[in-house]
């Protein structure tokens, strides 16, 4: 929580105790959370915070490139912590299964855009939606 808190007063903000209380839930949550997974933890603690603080503090931490998110399917967005590696999604359509990959995967990719297009890619959370090699051996659409 220390390391968040911290990056909050580098950049001139202020560490109120809503903020402290959502910071000490996403610490305690690995891996990736939902506002709503955050939520749920906080009101352990203070029933007083709202899932709109919630919100506008995953909203600030994003703007602070504190926290990344990304889209598991569904309707929810998942978040994570930055300091959980850097890191991507193989989102199986069919069964639901969701299987992590390295990020080096994307640098040739990254390189190529920037040398051909000068587009530099910020590839830091992303989700690929398919069938993974189960459900396509079972023959799933």
């Amino acid at each position: 929580m220390n390391s968040l808190i911290d990056a909050l007063r580098a950049q001139g903000l202020r560490a109120t105790p809503q903020r402290a209380i959502i910071f000490e839930a996403l610490e305690k949550l690995e891996g990736h959370f939902t506002a709503e997974d955050i939520f749920a933890e906080v009101q352990q603690v203070n029933p007083y915070i709202s899932l709109a603080t919630v919100y506008r503090t995953l909203e600030l931490l994003q703007n602070l490139d504190l926290v990344t998110s990304t889209n598991l399917g569904g309707n929810q967005t998942y978040y994570a912590l930055k300091d959980h590696c850097s890191h991507h999604h193989l989102v199986c359509q069919a069964c639901g299964g969701i299987e992590e990959f390295c990020d080096d995967i994307f640098e040739p990719v990254r390189v190529m855009l920037a040398e051909q297009y000068g587009f530099e890619a910020r590839t830091d959370h992303l989700s690929i939606f398919g069938l993974c090699k189960k459900c396509r051996k079972a023959g799933q659409n």
